[in-house]
């Protein structure tokens, strides 16, 4: 039987009171590698999942008790994040609406093939493990609640990150330079640089430098003397003197004016600085982690950046790379916003249909991780289905190129390339996620679709002839 994946201890209960069918499905899952549990009846069924809490459920809704739906509505009272496949003799549409409205992440019409069957727990494993990884991949702390958490990822860049942060934050370096795209994360490896330290109960000091006026950062970095110009009517400390005992985080370093340049640098080799219009000296006692998104050092070759300046920042140099780099970290990352949305929005999204995690994995992410984080939340707070599926992407996503964001057509291209998912394929996922939020309403749901009610129907018909019920 064919597997998105290889199987790990992943425990499915099988609810069908034909015997030979649960047998067959035994032997075939079992032999994949799965915990395989059975139950004949809709109240088996109920107490199984009460004592030995399986991830996966196939349903039938065609039970000797109770009705298959029934029996789902309490397996979810018991267990919100249990996984279910109904399976249906005679239910059509009708009944994988009512699923999906209970939670279902599938329901497919019988007799089905082993192959289909094997698929469908394939990318349900897939999801059980994308759940368990995000809930206990290695967090980093960002921030002095318990639940101010970091998960980089886990792909053998991340982790070698994660390696270099765990280090510095012992150590007593005082100077740091994090490059890398926007969205990456830098100012996330810093907080977790800063709150891994010995230091992590002083002050932490987010300064952007791009966003300050150039005739106000000498100001705000070192502080001012009263009368030192002319609305200087009172003494102002500076953000270096406010972050004494902690950390003092100079974002978008890269475009700090250059007679700036050379007073930061003064002041990292020195750790003196002194206030506009002082006389006495103050010494610097914070740790200084500098971020951008430019190359420094081609900048600095070409005079935009003092190449001694660069030099010294980059005594420990860590880069993140952005997120295409490492693909093998998207859908965990994913999941782990999945997770933190749950919690936020008081919503329980199990995961991604085998659809949406290929498109996810497909897209280029010119915006990184903090582009990913947006649009897991933007749906949300949109959708209210279960799992999240092809339809409920942006449109940007289901574009294949890695031109996508940044608005240039590759070289020999003069037409955008879509991405290897078929229309019909998006088209029948919204008409039933369309049915869905209709709730089961056909005239509701083709005047929302916007086409009659005749070709609703008919499509409906091919989907259930075609064996597409979802």
């Amino acid at each position: 039987m064919g597997r998105w994946y290889s199987a790990s201890d992943m425990r499915i209960l099988i609810v069908d009171d034909e015997k030979n069918l649960r047998s067959s499905l035994t032997t075939s899952l079992g032999g994949g590698g799965f915990d395989v549990l059975e139950a004949d009846t809709g109240g088996d069924a109920v107490e199984s999942v009460r004592r030995e809490s399986p991830e996966l459920v196939l349903l039938d809704t065609r039970l000797p008790d109770m009705d298959g739906l029934e029996v789902l509505r309490q397996i979810r009272r018991i267990d919100r994040d249990v996984l279910v496949i109904v399976t249906t003799a005679d239910g059509g549409v009708d009944c994988a609406v009512e699923a999906m409205k209970l939670g279902a992440m599938n329901c497919i019409p019988k007799p089905y093939d082993l192959e289909r069957i094997g698929s469908l727990v394939g990318h349900a494993a897939e999801s059980v493990r994308l759940r368990q990884e995000a809930r206990h991949a290695q967090h980093l702390k960002v921030g002095h609640r318990e639940s101010d958490r970091l998960v980089l990822g886990n792909s053998r860049s991340m982790l070698s990150i994660v390696e270099i942060i765990e280090k510095v934050a012992a150590s007593k370096a005082s100077t740091i330079l994090i490059e890398g795209e926007n969205g990456t994360g830098k100012e996330l490896v810093a907080k977790a640089i800063h709150f891994l330290s010995r230091d992590r109960n002083g002050p932490w000091v987010d300064v952007n430098v791009a966003n300050l006026p150039e005739n106000l950062i000498e100001s705000e970095l070192f502080g001012h003397e009263k009368g030192a110009f002319t609305d200087a009517r009172a003494r102002k400390r500076g953000l270096a003197e406010i972050a004494a005992g902690g950390t003092l985080f100079l974002d978008e370093i890269g475009e700090m004016p250059l007679h700036l340049q050379a007073k930061i640098l003064k002041v990292i080799e020195s750790k003196i600085f002194r206030r506009l219009g002082g006389v006495v000296d103050l010494r610097v006692d914070a740790r200084i982690i500098a971020a951008t998104n430019r190359d420094l050092r081609k900048l600095a070759s070409d005079g935009g950046f003092r190449e001694d300046l660069y030099f010294r920042l980059q005594v420990i140099p860590i880069r993140v790379p952005p997120l295409r780099e490492r693909v093998s970290d998207i859908l965990l990352l994913a999941q782990f916003f999945v997770e933190q949305f749950n919690r936020e929005l008081s919503k329980n999204v199990k995961g991604f249909s085998a659809e949406a995690g290929a498109l996810l994995l497909r897209y280029a992410w010119p915006g990184n991780v903090r582009e990913l984080r947006n649009v897991i939340e933007r749906i949300m707070i949109l959708e209210a289905h279960e799992l999240i599926l092809a339809e409920h992407l942006p449109a940007e996503i289901l574009v294949r190129g890695e031109w996508v964001g940044t608005g240039q057509i590759p070289t020999g291209m003069e037409t955008p390339a879509f991405a290897a998912v078929p229309l019909s394929t998006v088209e029948r996922y919204h008409i039933l996620e369309t049915l869905v939020w209709a709730q089961g309403n056909k005239t509701k749901a083709s005047k929302a679709l916007g086409i009659s009610r005749q070709t609703l129907r008919e499509k409906l018909k091919q989907y259930e002839k075609n064996g597409q019920t979802v």
